[in-house]
């Protein structure tokens, strides 16, 4: 029977999936007039914008793990955008879909995401991602998560553990 990883050690190792306004978001961010919180955002062009789909890993040679999570970006259609965490053969897949996206500035992605949704373990949570390059390959890494149970990653770093979140380098 698979189990379902930690989500603070997805938060600790991928990019994944904050509600910010700009001037905070390097700080612990709070809603405002500006955020997801408060308005529509169509996550699809966002992503597209700062190539963010496909398929991406920390190693992509690899197979996947709590360490490697192979992540894949796709946008099936009506601005969602769907990612699915491979954490390897002892784990279940895990799912989110992001429902709004906004640019914050030339490298950051704020991203309201629905991990594992229309479960019974639904939960909204609000991210910052950095989309960047990396010795000519496109990476992506979280810099900020926040969960129901509050914040999780903070300026990159996972909160509980210390550890910094992860690059991820787009595969093929």
């Amino acid at each position: 029977m698979k189990r379902f990883a930690v989500l603070g050690l997805i938060a600790a190792l991928s990019v994944t999936p904050v509600i910010v306004s700009p001037a905070t978001a390097a700080t612990d961010p709070a809603p405002d007039q500006n955020s997801l919180a408060t308005q529509q955002f169509t996550a699809e062009p966002v992503f597209r914008d700062f190539n963010l789909l496909g398929d991406w890993a920390v190693a992509c040679d690899q197979p996947a793990s709590p360490a490697n999570p192979h992540v894949n970006v796709s946008a099936p259609g009506g601005g969602l955008i769907v990612e699915s965490h491979d954490l390897g053969t002892d784990f279940a897949a895990n799912l989110y879909h992001v429902v709004a996206a906004r640019r914050i500035d030339r490298r950051d992605v704020e991203v309201r995401a629905l991990f594992r949704p229309g479960t019974e373990d639904e939960e909204g949570q609000n991210l910052v991602l950095r989309a960047g390059k990396e010795k000519g390959t496109d990476t992506r890494r979280t810099m900020f998560n926040r969960g129901e149970d509050g914040v999780r990653v903070k300026d990159g770093v996972a909160v509980r553990s210390g550890a910094k979140t992860a690059v991820l380098k787009r595969c093929g």
